[in-house]
């Protein structure tokens, strides 16, 4: 489903206030609020209430209640109610799609509700926490956040908060396409809300299972979720889930069982409350799924017309735009608009290039340094402050306690240790925690490159030699036609080879022998020798020398001007070395700078406690020996291995 990831982020954040849109509620709490004598305790119970109605329904006013309410709170020191109005701002700047401002709120608020010891405002922060995470398809840092908090609402006994938790938590797992665990926590959270009668509970909980059945082609079970979750969220008042659940309900009718006459209605009543909503996105999703149900038609006219005012909409939105441009371009190819095709084509590039290089590829990598580290930091913390109070206790005891001076002394020497033992422990994990984060970011993007990007090149490629055969075209266009064939090919081609670089299949299937020889065989000059047994080594080890090896050979080929190259690999039973040797013109080691790459090499070889060795002179070529020992454990000690 087109709309599919977008309908889950927006959909299911985690503590929605039932808001009844009922201006004549604001009216009342305003009237109130400039007439009566209100004590600042009671004005800024007020504030709280009108952020709450506005949740859902107007972001700014909700922005606006927030800071006087944060002022008036200020005024009274009361923690509790400013670290409240920071999660209101949060959850207004997630509305805006603004996450890393999202987040700085929430981290204030949640600092402030630690230092009060209050449980069930800790919950919801770390909610408003895993919303965001959730949106910014960060499943695994959510899925932490959303566990943190369904456990606190559990101890404290807050029931819908606990249903909403279970919802988001198999929300995510759907989207990590955990199907089984999905089904679990969703079925439970349904029963929950059904003895409780929570509707916010069943809508979100119809929603998610919905969804698992779309995907599933179960289309009877999904379209009776899909009608159940617009009926609640009309009789609660919410206008983004009623959007939602009408797009989606407009798809199914259109992709299960054709009734297009449905489909366009609910997909039309869907367009026309996002407008009333003012939602860039949600107006965006409407244009796209109007559009998905024209194009199913063959209206392709309306379909490219709907499609432009939803690129037109927010052309910024890089996910959305991957999907708008190729759209366009297929659109385009079928109405024999060739200029307006390539332009689109052109755009459909410029946005996956922007896409590949988005901070986000790093975010796992952090999240699970961030995790390690943190644990590490609280016991040298601990350690410290033991430190200091052995050092006061000496002083104190003075010459009369000499000897337990000697014995403090010597726990204090320990205490260093075991800090600077943590201290290397720490850089261990994140060094690995980075490599493992790189390695399981370039497999997914070579996936995508290679099975998402590169089949559809091949589409509009076949479609583009369709649009030849029926098309009578003129001397100028024909240039024009092969060239644009010319660099699609070409396009493929790169495609496909940087996406084999990326992680290449070979690894994955047969190992590092298997991989390396493949490797240099696609590199002139490039000899590969192998000795020892043939057998497999731990994935991660794999994965770093294969880069280790990928590295110095290009640095052999770009850099050093070589004709020759030999590339020997040796594994017996308690060592693997890796030797890259080449004839080129060598370099002075000890005047090597950062570029050259081997500052990677040496952190990925430092992290398995190996050691590489560099033998090179200016105009003798250049011999580089990596050697990690097999049996030393991946992981420090005390820590377990995966």
């Amino acid at each position: 489903m087109k709309i599919r990831s977008f309908f889950l982020n927006a959909l299911f954040l985690f503590f929605v206030h039932t808001i009844i849109a009922q201006q004549q509620e604001i009216d009342s709490l305003q009237q109130k609020l400039s007439t009566d004598k209100l004590t600042r305790k009671e004005q800024i119970v007020i504030y709280r209430k009108l952020c709450s109605l506005y949740e859902n329904y107007n972001i700014e006013e909700l922005f606006a209640s927030a800071e006087k309410g944060l002022e008036l709170a200020g005024k009274d020191k009361d923690q509790t109610m400013i670290a409240e109005f920071y999660q209101k701002m949060g959850s207004g700047f997630i509305s805006k799609g603004e996450h890393d401002i999202a987040i700085n709120y929430f981290e204030k608020a949640l600092k402030l509700a630690l230092n009060v010891k209050d449980d069930e405002l800790q919950a919801i922060i770390y909610g408003s926490i895993a919303n965001s995470y959730n949106l910014q398809t960060k499943y695994e840092q959510a899925l932490d956040y959303y566990m943190k908090a369904m456990s606190l609402f559990e101890e404290t006994n807050k029931k819908r908060q606990y249903i909403l938790a279970l919802t988001n938590i198999g929300s995510v797992h759907r989207s990590l396409f955990n199907t089984e665990q999905a089904i679990l926590y969703l079925e439970k959270a349904e029963k929950l809300s059904e003895e409780l009668d929570y509707d916010n509970g069943k809508m979100y909980a119809y929603y998610n299972l919905g969804d698992i059945y779309t995907s599933q082609e179960e289309y009877n079970k999904a379209l009776e979720y899909n009608l159940k979750t617009v009926e609640i969220s009309r009789t609660i008042g919410n206008k983004q889930a009623e959007i939602l659940s009408l797009q989606t309900l407009a798809f199914n009718y259109c992709k299960s069982t054709q009734e297009y006459k449905k489909a366009e209605q609910y997909a039309m009543e869907s367009l026309h409350i996002a407008e009333l909503y003012g939602e860039p996105r949600l107006i965006q999703a409407a244009f796209g799924i109007l559009a998905t149900i024209y194009l199913y038609q063959e209206r392709y006219e309306e379909g490219e017309s709907l499609l432009y005012n939803a690129w037109q909409t927010d052309s910024t939105n890089l996910d959305e735009g991957i999907k708008l441009t190729s759209g366009l371009a297929k659109v385009n190819i079928q109405l024999g608009n060739k200029d307006k095709a390539i332009y689109f084509f052109d755009k459909f590039n410029d946005i996956i290039s922007k896409y590949s290089n988005k901070t986000y590829r790093q975010s796992l990598a952090d999240m699970e340094v961030k995790y390690e580290t943190d644990k590490k930091e609280i016991r040298i913390a601990t350690l410290e402050k033991e430190k200091q109070l052995y050092i006061w206790l000496g002083i104190a005891g003075g010459v009369v306690l000499l000897l337990a001076f000697g014995v403090l002394f010597y726990r204090h020497r320990l205490n260093v240790q075991k800090v600077e033992k943590l201290e290397q422990e720490k850089q261990l994990i994140a060094t690995q925690s980075i490599l493992d984060g790189e390695t399981t970011e370039r497999s997914r993007l070579a996936r995508d490159l290679h099975d998402g990007l590169g089949g559809m090149l091949s589409v509009v490629k076949l479609n583009l030699k369709e649009v030849r055969n029926y098309s009578i075209l003129d001397g100028p266009d024909v240039d024009r036609f092969k060239n644009a064939l010319g660099i699609l090919d070409q396009s493929i081609t790169e495609l496909r080879r940087v996406a084999h670089h990326m992680m290449p299949e070979t690894l994955m299937r047969y190992g590092l022998k298997a991989s390396v020889e493949d490797f240099c065989r696609a590199i002139p000059n490039a000899h590969f020798q192998y000795y020892g047994s043939d057998e497999r080594l731990e994935d991660r080890l794999e994965v770093v020398l294969y880069r280790c090896a990928y590295e110095l050979v290009n640095n052999a080929v770009k850099y050093a001007e070589a004709t020759e190259i030999n590339v020997q690999l040796m594994i017996d039973e308690g060592l693997v070395s890796l030797t890259i040797q080449d004839n080129g013109i060598g370099f002075d080691p000890g005047k090597v700078t950062s570029g050259s790459g081997l500052d990677n090499i040496r952190t990925r070889v430092s992290a398995y406690n190996g050691k590489m060795t560099i033998l090179s002179s200016p105009s003798d070529g250049t011999e580089i020996s990596i050697e990690i020992e097999k049996l030393i454990p991946l992981t420090p000690k005390g820590e377990q291995s995966n």
